[in-house]
């Protein structure tokens, strides 16, 4: 990744990190999921950003956490001392020997990536873990990127206001994890922190159309479960 996108997201981890706790529900699935589908052994999160999963996963698995940010590494150390925790590679590479893994995660992190470091991740996950290993990852359903772009008067850049650089669906997922044995994909909707009872109807309303009635909206998430 960049230096900018470095700049990014040491910033978000560490200065801002209270923006992350509306991103627990959405890890408290994995945790759940994982729990079904990795019975034992070594897990590894990409991108982990407060440490929240990772907090979590650490008390049922030998965990490992890589992140672009050296600084958000160190306070991690300190956090949760029953963790290891690497840097990734300056081309994205996991410094990792090759199926050494049972589990895998990424939770919003691969939407931010370009083509080229998406392929190179891939890659990297399915190197890393070992046969008959699983991965779980979170990104955004069918997002319109354009929707959520800024115009910064005083750069004159465009820009997506979360970093967002992939758009997810159906059949670039099976594309992309085609080396997978499996691929399962659900869609979710997932609720913020701190609803009124006029937006927990709204969150219920909308997660019964996603989920069950399995009609996409805006703002759902897909949940991708894959295989080596």
């Amino acid at each position: 990744m960049s230096n900018n996108d470095q700049k990014l997201w040491t910033y978000h981890q560490t200065d801002n990190a209270k923006k992350l706790n509306a991103g627990h529900p959405r890890q408290d699935v994995l945790l759940n999921k994982i729990n079904k589908i990795v019975k034992k052994g070594k897990v590894l999160e990409i991108g982990f950003g407060d440490g929240y999963l990772l907090n979590k996963l650490s008390s049922g698995y030998d965990c490992c956490g890589a992140d672009i940010s050296a600084e958000n590494i160190e306070q991690m150390k300190k956090r949760i001392p029953s963790v290891k925790f690497d840097l990734i590679g300056v081309d994205g590479e996991l410094p990792y020997e090759d199926n050494y893994f049972d589990g895998f995660v990424a939770s919003e992190v691969l939407e931010h990536m370009t083509d080229k470091e998406l392929v190179l991740c891939i890659n990297e996950i399915r190197r890393v873990l070992r046969k008959d290993g699983y991965g779980i990852i979170i990104v955004p359903a069918k997002e319109n990127l354009k929707d959520n772009e800024c115009f910064c008067p005083n750069c004159s850049e465009v820009f997506h206001k979360w970093g967002h650089k992939q758009c997810w669906h159906e059949m670039k997922i099976h594309s992309l994890f085609s080396g997978f044995d499996k691929i399962k994909i659900k869609e979710y909707y997932f609720s913020s922190p701190g609803l009124n009872i006029f937006g927990a109807l709204g969150y219920w309303a909308r997660k019964i159309i996603i989920e069950f009635l399995n009609f996409h909206m805006d703002g759902a998430t897909f949940v991708i479960i894959i295989r080596k």
